[in-house]
C-alpha cells in the first residue's frame, strides 16, 4: 500500500521497536513544531493588536488635544447677569453647538435647577476651552 507521495505505508503493528521509537519521536517533534508555530503566531498577532490599539488611541488623544484643552473657572455673578449672558462671554462656538448646550452644562456642573435663576454674588464654576496647555 502506498500513500499520495508514493511512499510505502507500513502499519504500526508491523513496525519494529526501533521504528516505533523513531515514529513516536517524529510525531512528538511535529507536534512540538506546531505548538511553537502557533505560539509564535499568537505572539505576533497580540503584538499587532496592541500596536493597532495604541495607534488608534494615540490618534484620538492627539485629535482631542489639538482641538483645545478644557478648563474650569470660578466666576462671581454680577447684579442682573443671567446664564445667557455668561454663555455669551464664555461659550466657544467651536466646542458647543449653541448657547443652550453650554447653559445646560453650567447648570449640571453647579447643580442649578431648570429655571437658572442667579443671584448677585453667587459663585459659578464654568467651563471654557483654550489652545494653550496650562499645568
Amino acid at each position: 500500500m502506498r500513500n499520495t507521495t508514493g511512499k510505502k505505508l507500513v502499519k504500526i503493528q508491523d513496525m519494529s521497536d526501533r521504528e516505533l521509537r523513531y515514529y513516536g519521536r517524529a510525531l512528538r517533534l511535529r507536534k512540538e513544531r506546531r505548538r511553537k508555530t502557533a505560539k509564535a503566531f499568537l505572539t505576533v498577532f497580540a503584538a499587532v493588536c496592541m500596536v493597532l490599539i495604541c495607534v488608534i488611541s494615540y490618534g484620538s488623544i492627539r485629535s482631542n488635544a489639538s482641538s483645545g484643552f478644557k478648563y474650569y473657572k470660578q466666576v462671581t455673578v454680577e447684579a442682573g447677569e443671567s446664564l445667557w449672558e455668561i454663555a455669551g462671554k464664555y461659550a466657544d462656538s467651536d466646542y458647543y453647538k449653541d448657547r443652550k448646550s453650554y447653559i445646560a452644562e453650567v447648570q449640571r456642573i453647579n447643580h442649578l435647577d431648570a429655571d437658572g435663576q442667579l443671584e448677585a454674588g453667587q459663585s459659578l464654576i464654568i467651563p471654557y476651552y483654550s489652545a494653550e496647555f496650562i499645568y
